[in-house]
């Protein structure tokens, strides 16, 4: 989507009282189009061209209300081997981020589950059972270095965004297509015009789903598993600036690897395979080390 240059300059807004629907929809859609395209940044830390349409602080308030909705229904420790812990080694990882000066909260969940997340706002949750997983500090500040890298990439207003361009782009192409299915109608003799509208109706509605389909495999989905990798890296370059083992990440994803039940095809998945992250990370980390000094500092290189 951010692959192209857009023009500058204003256009004069059409008179939408005058103009036909068709017309209309039409500048809908090219109008959300070029109003994502116009959002289009390069980021300072991964030197990536995304779209982000939305300001830092927009998700904000959503963020907030889930963070407190989690700790309100899902147990929280209070177990300082797993508190303490977990906010000494996000304060080392934090310190070696973009975003040291910054305020971050620190939560553990009661629960077994192996996952971990990141709210907008800093707003870091550990499930118990990834830390026990884990096992070392090396390996839990790899996570948590991934967390953070989610936070560098500016993920989740990205994601967004292109959610509500991707949901633009259907909205307008279901009704454009609608239009012109049913517009083949008014050719057809009036005892058959029914059954034409009907089938337009049908088939505008498979039309909506093939959009949405297209729009979730080749855009969603990839950019997901995207996102996943480019917080590898990050977390990577993170944990070596705060004095973790890097490769420790490495062996993380083998043992998430060895312990996968999943046989869902990667193109059908959010996150990448625990294999390929596993050794896409070693790579990445051998040629930073290569680098000497010079290493671990962009993931462009």
């Amino acid at each position: 989507m951010c692959n192209h240059e857009h023009a500058h300059g204003e256009t004069e807004a059409p008179h939408v009282a005058l103009m036909p629907r068709r017309r209309l929809l039409k500048a809908l859609t090219i109008g959300g189009t070029a109003a994502a395209v116009s959002a289009c940044t390069t980021n300072p830390y991964t030197g990536r061209k995304q779209l982000v349409g939305l300001a830092p602080g927009d998700l904000s308030g959503a963020a907030e209300a889930s963070w407190a909705e989690m700790k309100a229904k899902i147990p929280t420790s209070n177990d300082p081997r797993y508190t303490s812990r977990l906010r000494n080694i996000g304060s080392r990882i934090s310190r070696s981020s973009p975003f040291a000066n910054e305020a971050w909260d620190y939560q553990v969940f009661d629960t077994d589950t192996k996952n971990a997340f990141v709210l907008p706002g800093n707003r870091v949750g550990f499930y118990k059972g990834m830390m026990d997983f884990a096992e070392s500090d090396d390996a839990i500040a790899g996570i948590m270095g991934h967390e953070v890298g989610h936070v560098a990439g500016a993920h989740a207003r990205e994601r967004m965004s292109m959610q509500m361009a991707s949901q633009l782009a259907v909205v307008g192409g279901t009704v454009i297509g609608g239009v012109a299915l049913n517009k083949k109608c008014d050719n057809v003799p009036a005892n058959q015009r029914t059954a034409c509208q009907r089938s337009a109706s049908q088939n505008t509605a498979r039309l909506q789903q093939a959009l949405g389909l297209g729009t979730l495999l080749g855009l969603v989905l990839p950019y997901s598993r995207k996102h996943e990798a480019e917080s590898d890296l990050l977390g990577a370059n993170y944990m070596q600036r705060a004095g973790y083992n890097p490769y420790e990440s490495v062996k993380l994803w083998e043992k998430m690897a060895a312990n996968s039940t999943s046989s869902q095809p990667t193109f059908l998945s959010t996150h990448p395979d625990p294999a390929w992250r596993a050794r896409n990370l070693d790579a990445y980390i051998r040629r930073q080390e290569k680098l000497g000094s010079q290493g671990f500092q962009n993931i462009r290189t």
